[in-house]
Formats: structure tokens, C-alpha cells, sequence
């Protein structure tokens, strides 16, 4: 069974971390890795739509023949001489 797990934990300040999975695991040996990432109190992570993100490498003279460009496309790749 492989888990990916993530969530925000306290480190105490004996170093210790207290840790509860929410599921169960089997009894028995098993790998873990664990990555440490420091949240900076008061830090909010900055997330954009990534919709018009190109809009700068738009070419005006271009967009109205973009109507139907992908069906001319495979017309032209597949049409039959």
C-alpha cells in the first residue's frame, strides 16, 4: 500500500512531533518519509486563475480565424486526394 499524506502538524518544543493518521495501517514494517516545510505564520499562498494568463502573446489579427481552426485542421491532415 502506498499513502500520501499532508497535513499541518505542531513541532513541540522538545522537538517532537505528534502525528495521527486517519487511517488505519496494517501491523507490520513499512517505509515513511517525512518532508519538514516551515509555514511562515501570517503567509498566504497567492493562487491565480489560469485563465487568460497568455493574453500578452495573443495576436488581435489572428482570433477571428481561430472559429473552426481545429476542425479545418483534421480536415486538411485527413482529407482524402
Amino acid at each position: 500500500m502506498i499513502m500520501t499524506l499532508e497535513q499541518t502538524i505542531e513541532i513541540l518544543p522538545d522537538h517532537r512531533l505528534e502525528l495521527a493518521l486517519p487511517v488505519e495501517l496494517p501491523v507490520g514494517r513499512a517505509r515513511v518519509e517525512l518532508t519538514i516545510t516551515p509555514e511562515m505564520e501570517g503567509s498566504k499562498v497567492k493562487t491565480e486563475s489560469a485563465f487568460g494568463c497568455l493574453h500578452h502573446f495573443a495576436n488581435p489579427s489572428k482570433i477571428s480565424g481561430e472559429e473552426g481552426a481545429w476542425a479545418r485542421a483534421v480536415q486538411e491532415k485527413y482529407a482524402k486526394d
